[in-house]
């Protein structure tokens, strides 16, 4: 009896008897029904359901048994599956999807795309079909898409749904993030330059015056500070800069207010080592000198005037024995103590201090013309030198030094200048033999014979200086 009712019904719907109906349109349209094997399974199953392609339009039919009790008819309804249930999916999933038929040349069945995007899809299918269960990167219309195909059981023919979402759209929020990420990078490393540029110049400034200052301290200008006012490294570098100019500044103070009080050559040799009483042996070779009739000279003038003319002479011998590599031990009244050989000694010191002694009456000379211009007196200049063994070294107490020589080779260089006043020896400058014998150049002497000195049991032979010996051309 059941198999009956099914052939009759088969043969019912054969005959067009059977109902379609769309549920998105309201009207009843009767169509010939193509779909026994939906029968077959409502019939097994109680009810079956599957996607069908009508007239190249895509429908989701359902097919259940109208009981009575036994099945008289069959009832298929059938839902529309267009572009607009397609978008109604979309506003629920927020996905593209379109329906395809791959059997009829990718055709679109109803898609959630229009106008040019729908057009560009379209033309990329038909030049390659997405693979069946496969995500891919589609790119179509101006933007990429991910896409996963999904087959769908459909009656006749095969039907896929391509699912699609914007990977542009997608990724927006992220690339606006990145964006955001990177101009804050941005912002923040032109930040950190700007922060790198100011503590490099705050570094920078006070270490390139530092080093400004230090060329100048180094080429002598000790006046220069560094005005940092800072509590840091720098800023106590900078103050321990300043306190080393001043301390340079001093000590050059000191150095040439030294040298004016003795002789640089004495001066260097009292900073380089250290200062303590006591000497040494050396040879020396001492220069003596006295002006003669200077106290006649200074007869009714006034202390200031007469003060003026000695500095001036002091002045000029001094820079004469200097000149030649002497040191001025001591001023005594119009006389003049001069050392050649110490501090620092040298292998032409006898013919240095001979050298001296002749310019030095030059040097006279034009004082005496200058001064009886001014209608002042001539005076006349004593000297007598002696080379001899002596003690040299810082003499007097702790607390005041005072660095000269002492011997009898001292004694007798003084007493050679006295004998200067002598009226039978007629000469200006009288030296001794050993002077003579240490000498190197050639000069124009007069023997004076033998003269004894206090102290010394053999006498000492002496001579009057009385210039360069010229040396004849060939």
């Amino acid at each position: 009896m059941r198999s009956r009712i099914k052939a009759a019904l088969i043969q019912i719907a054969s005959l067009e008897k059977q109902l379609l109906f769309d549920t998105r349109q309201p009207e009843r349209r009767s169509v010939p029904f193509p779909f026994p094997k939906l029968i077959e399974r409502a019939e097994t199953e109680g009810a079956a359901y599957a996607f069908v392609i009508l007239d190249k339009d895509f429908y989701a039919m359902a097919v259940t048994p109208l009981l009575a009790p036994a099945p008289i008819a069959w009832l298929c309804p059938a839902f529309h599956i267009d572009d607009q249930f397609a978008r109604e999916i979309k506003a629920y999933s927020d996905l593209e999807i379109t329906f395809l038929d791959p059997a009829g040349g990718e055709n679109v069945l109803a898609s959630t795309f229009d106008g040019e995007q729908r057009h560009s899809l379209l033309l990329l299918l038909h030049q390659r079909p997405p693979p069946v269960g496969e995500i891919v990167n589609l790119r179509f219309g101006g933007e990429e898409f991910v896409s996963y195909a999904v087959p769908l059981p459909t009656e006749n023919g095969r039907a896929v749904a391509l699912l699609q979402r914007s990977l542009d759209k997608e990724l927006a929020p992220y690339l606006r993030l990145e964006r955001t990420f990177l101009l804050l990078a941005l912002l923040g490393l032109l930040i950190s330059v700007a922060v790198g540029i100011w503590i490099a110049r705050t570094v920078s400034r006070p270490v390139l015056q530092l080093a400004e200052g230090t060329r100048k301290i180094g080429q002598g200008d000790y006046s220069q500070r560094i005005e940092i006012r800072s509590d840091d490294e720098i800023g106590l570098l900078a103050s321990a800069f300043n306190r080393m100019g001043e301390g340079l500044a001093e000590r050059d103070q000191v150095r040439d207010l030294l040298g004016k009080v003795v002789s640089p050559a004495v001066a260097t040799e009292l900073l380089r080592k250290d200062v303590t009483l006591g000497g040494e042996e050396r040879e020396v070779t001492i220069l003596f000198s006295d002006l003669r009739n200077f106290t006649s000279m200074c007869e009714g003038r006034p202390a200031q005037e007469m003060l003026a003319l000695l500095n001036r002479y002091f002045t000029r011998m001094s820079a004469i024995v200097e000149g030649h590599g002497g040191v001025v031990d001591k001023y005594v009244g119009d006389g003049l103590m001069a050392l050649f050989g110490a501090p620092l000694a040298g292998p032409d010191d006898a013919d240095h201090a001979l050298e001296s002694a002749l310019e030095m009456c030059d040097a006279l000379d034009e004082l005496n013309r200058l001064w009886q211009a001014q209608g002042s007196q001539a005076v006349s200049l004593g000297i007598g030198i002696n080379t001899d063994s002596v003690v040299a070294g810082n003499m007097g107490s702790q607390t005041r030094l005072n660095y000269t020589v002492i011997g009898d080779g001292v004694n007798l260089a003084a007493r050679l200048e006295t004998l200067t006043k002598t009226p039978e020896y007629q000469t200006h400058i009288i030296v001794s033999s050993s002077t003579l014998a240490k000498a190197k150049g050639r000069y124009r002497t007069r023997p004076l014979g033998e003269v004894a000195v206090k102290g010394k049991q053999q006498p000492t032979e002496i001579y009057a200086l009385l210039g360069r010996e010229i040396e004849s051309s060939s």
